[in-house]
């Protein structure tokens, strides 16, 4: 087993990746009253993404040592192999980590960061849109949620990497 240090050491590297180059990420907030910060962590597969989330986010904030950690383990990984969508495996899983005061609010790749339908990614894209261009106020939201086009992908990577609340 690793040291807490090497899991905390191993969460960090993955935090503020680029997503193009890393580009298989989850962006996870702590629902703690007093501070709600949130951060992306990036993966060259979705393999590692899935290890990350089921071994080392767990053991890092865990102290490691319960029977109950090896449960919720075998939990996280039961729902990477029989859930039905995405939406639906984030659903679950965020019921297990509300019990860390943690919530998962993007898991999957950069492409669905850039392109995905669902609420969290458009809100995403709209933040962004909303830090890098001048003059908003006449740009609909529609097209402040929009997808991120090719032209715009190197500048929106570089954001996601930055992003830290």
């Amino acid at each position: 087993m690793n040291t807490e240090a090497d899991l905390l050491n191993s969460l960090e590297d993955a935090q503020g990746r680029n997503p193009i180059e890393f580009p298989f990420g989850f962006y996870i907030e702590d629902d703690h009253q007093e501070s709600n910060g949130g951060s992306f962590f990036w993966y060259q597969s979705n393999k590692e993404l899935q290890h990350a989330i089921r071994n080392d986010l767990i053991d890092a904030l865990t102290d490691g040592q319960s029977s109950d950690i090896q449960d919720v383990k075998n939990e996280i990984a039961d729902l990477f192999e029989n859930s039905h969508g995405a939406e639906d495996l984030l659903n679950h899983l965020n019921v297990i980590l509300s019990e860390l005061e943690l919530r998962l609010q993007f898991m999957g790749g950069f492409e669905d960061l850039c392109k995905g339908k669902d609420e969290w990614a458009k809100f995403f894209r709209e933040s962004y849109r909303e830090e890098c261009l001048e003059d908003i106020e006449d740009i609909p939201t529609k097209k402040l949620q929009g997808s991120i086009k090719k032209s715009e992908q190197a500048d929106f990577a570089e954001f996601v990497s930055e992003y830290v609340i």
